[in-house]
């Protein structure tokens, strides 16, 4: 899909000669939608974003550093004139003879860095350091309007062969044959795998279209691994790009109208279908923290328990790690099992461990602790939980070291 031609850019400072008073005097609402990169560091960073949210009708916070703070984050582990102080006046590199923090022309710094959504609304997240180009194309393309569905008039149980008492719904499993179009040529169920949904919404539903929204009214009762195939299901259902990373913080079977002009094709759905979807997006939206969801771990090639064990925590220049055992019991702080998928593990695909720049999977105060936790129960570790931790030496660097920003649950800072 040719993206660049369809789209007007208006304001990009960092590639186009637009000016920061161009901005201003657009009219608020005028501009369809914002990618907002960086921390927010300075009260002019501040005073930006919420520029842009007036200017703008949807905001993405676009990179890690807007999503969760990234590393500049670590800097909430200081008071802010401790900080300054360490930069303008106690480095070594400093040649001034009188070292001062400057003042004229300056916007002056926040106390703290924040996430760009604790300063104004945003719409959807597309996390990464840096995010990756289909992260991108997939938004934009999103935004320009979804692809038409088949919306077949029948479900996809007309078709299945399972369409009887070998049902997977009625033995608990749960399939979304009931609300999917027919169509398909690959027929999952064939093989006894559930229909996930890909050829999107039918005109009508089936007759057991009731068992599977009981499943997903009780959507915390599902098992682990139905847990992470919800994603899975709406990106391919409703043609959102969710899988790429590109996380709506709102419901899109509430249409967005442009000027009066719908940029969705989810129209005339039937209610069970609409009621089903929603209820998953809500679960998603509240419960971005849940556990069962994909790490990356999941989307790693390697080897977990393998051969290999952790006896001692190794830094990353320590050794030479071969490509095929999972890191961790290689003996490197990797951090994988407790990251948001989305990377499709790029990391540990050229020998480096997993840093967390997906953000964390769950947000608890001390991060440290729940990495061991889970790096003793499914790996291959030798050492207790106060060895691993007390083998790295900075906590909130290894641990947190692009999400401290967003931790509420963390209260340090000298």
């Amino acid at each position: 899909m040719p993206v660049l031609p369809a789209l007007d850019i208006v304001y990009w400072p960092a590639v186009v000669d637009f000016k920061h008073d161009s901005l201003k005097a657009r009219p608020d609402g005028d501009i369809l939608v914002g990618f907002v990169e960086g921390s927010l560091r300075t009260n002019e960073d501040i005073e930006n974003a919420k520029l842009m949210r007036n200017k703008c009708q949807l905001i993405i916070s676009f990179g890690s550093c807007s999503c969760y703070g990234n590393v500049h984050g670590l800097a909430n582990q200081w008071d802010i004139q401790k900080a300054i102080n360490r930069k303008f006046v106690g480095a070594e590199s400093i040649t001034n003879e009188s070292p001062h923090e400057p003042k004229e022309h300056m916007p002056g710094f926040t106390d703290k860095i924040v996430p760009l959504d604790e300063v104004i609304k945003v719409d959807a997240y597309i996390s990464g350091c840096p995010p990756k180009p289909e992260a991108i194309v997939s938004a934009v393309q999103f935004l320009l309007g979804q692809k038409p569905f088949p919306m077949n008039e029948s479900a996809f149980c007309a078709d299945c062969i399972l369409n009887n008492e070998n049902c997977l719904l009625e033995h608990g499993k749960l399939c979304f044959g009931p609300i999917t179009s027919t169509g398909c040529t690959l027929k999952c169920t064939n093989n006894g795998d559930p229909c996930v949904g890909c050829f999107g919404p039918s005109k009508s539903v089936s007759n057991r279209v009731g068992k599977l929204n009981d499943m997903i009214t009780n959507i915390n009762q599902l098992s682990s691994g139905d847990k992470k195939n919800l994603y899975e299901f709406l990106s391919l259902f409703l043609n959102v790009p969710l899988m790429a990373g590109f996380d709506l913080s709102g419901d899109i079977l509430k249409q967005i109208k442009i000027k009066g002009e719908a940029k969705t094709t989810l129209t005339n759905l039937p209610s069970e279908t609409e009621e089903i979807s929603s209820k998953i997006m809500k679960f998603l939206r509240d419960n971005r923290d849940f556990t069962e969801i994909s790490t990356v771990c999941d989307t790693c090639p390697r080897i977990i328990n393998s051969n290999s064990t952790m006896t001692k925590v190794k830094r990353d220049y320590e050794g030479l790690p071969n490509m095929d055992d999972c890191l961790i019991e290689q003996g490197y702080i990797c951090m994988g099992p407790v990251t948001k998928a989305g990377c499709g593990g790029l990391c540990m695909r050229v020998n480096a461990p997993c840093t967390g720049c997906f953000g964390q999977t769950e947000w608890v105060a001390d991060q440290a602790s729940r990495y061991a936790d889970v790096a003793i129960k499914g790996f291959n570790v030798a050492l207790s939980k106060d060895e691993l931790l007390s083998q790295v030496k900075d906590h909130l660097g290894t641990f947190q070291k692009f999400t401290l920003a967003s931790n509420k649950a963390y209260k340090g800072g000298e």
